[in-house]
């Protein structure tokens, strides 16, 4: 299944239960999804994981590659989207989860936000879990994979509370590796290295992947092992709760539209897209259609568009949310 699976299952549980807008763990919402390939917050989700193992006939320890899978590692991404062979949008997609109490979207730590990663490029217990994983229930690993990113922001105020499933083009508007070298540009103009140096050191820093950046390093004679540490935040034009299209008690799943056609033909597209994903989707009016799959389980959504500032026009499917005390939004 894809990412039009994920935001279904999360938007028919949060319409059914709004109350967990703001109340619920990321953690336990991600969880009304499945399956996973790859289950990061295992601390929290426990029973998730034994159950997810048991479903597709592993032993926990032999999915993640070590016998303390139950601890928490910490790594990029916190979920992989199991990878399903009629290609959804979003098949096998990463997803990490970010939750703010406040207006902004949280930093980023641990990595720098991406439209694509690919697997071999994360850390070892991924690799091995998404392996493992896929190939038990038979179904091919490509490496590159789409990266969504499950946002919520004034969380602890379920008013004004607001919850997205992001594509990772919101956030990387450059390539990740342009903006490093941008950075490294920076520190070289800070630290009064000639300008006529730049380039040449610049062709080799530019090469550096963000992990290596990273790494602990040992020194000779040195008592600590330093490490750098990149992190990031989202400027105010690439936060999708700043924009008024996403409005407060809402479920969103935002895409970059394709370049080509009009809004009537993304409508079409949209609607192809769940369709992939084994969801019946039919629209209602101009911008409002509904989703339902075969347990009988329905959202009506709306379609609503973002002109990014940064990086073009996004579209939006949006479930409007009862009041957090069950009153009518």
């Amino acid at each position: 299944m894809g990412v039009c699976k994920l935001f279904f299952r999360i938007a028919h549980y949060l319409h059914e239960n709004p109350h967990q807008l703001a109340s619920a763990s990321l953690e336990d919402i991600a969880a009304q999804y499945r399956p996973y390939a790859y289950i990061g917050a295992r601390e929290s989700l426990h029973e998730f994981v034994q159950e997810q193992a048991q479903e597709v006939g592993i032993d926990p320890a032999q999915w993640f590659g070590t016998k303390k899978w139950q601890s928490d590692s910490g790594a990029f991404p916190d979920f992989v989207l199991a990878y399903e062979p009629h290609s959804p949008l979003g098949n096998g997609a990463l997803l990490e989860l970010k939750d703010s109490a406040g207006n902004q979207i949280a930093s980023f730590n641990s990595t720098l936000p991406s439209a694509r990663k690919h697997i071999s490029r994360l850390t070892k217990m991924v690799q091995t879990a998404v392996q493992n994983y896929e190939s038990k229930r038979g179904c091919a690993c490509p490496d590159e994979r789409d990266c969504f990113y499950l946002v919520r922001t004034k969380n602890k105020y379920p008013d004004t509370c607001r919850l997205s499933v992001v594509q990772g083009t919101f956030f990387e508007t450059i390539p990740n590796q342009e903006l490093l070298k941008s950075l490294w540009k920076d520190l070289l103009e800070q630290s009064g290295v000639p300008i006529e140096q730049h380039k040449e050191i610049l062709d080799y820093l530019a090469k550096l992947e963000r992990n290596e950046v990273a790494k602990s390093r040992r020194i000779k004679r040195a008592a600590i092992k330093p490490r750098l540490r990149i992190m990031s935040e989202v400027v105010a034009d690439a936060n999708p709760h700043k924009y008024q299209e996403i409005r407060e008690r809402t479920v969103n799943l935002i895409l970059k539209a394709p370049s080509e056609g009009g809004r009537e033909s993304l409508e079409r597209w949209i609607l192809h897209c769940f369709s992939t994903d084994h969801l019946l989707a039919k629209p209602v009016s101009d911008d409002v259609f509904v989703v339902s799959d075969d347990s009988g389980c329905q959202v009506n959504c709306r379609i609503a568009w973002v002109e990014h500032k940064l990086n073009g026009l996004h579209l939006v499917v949006q479930v409007q949310l009862d009041g957090g005390d069950g009153s009518a939004p």
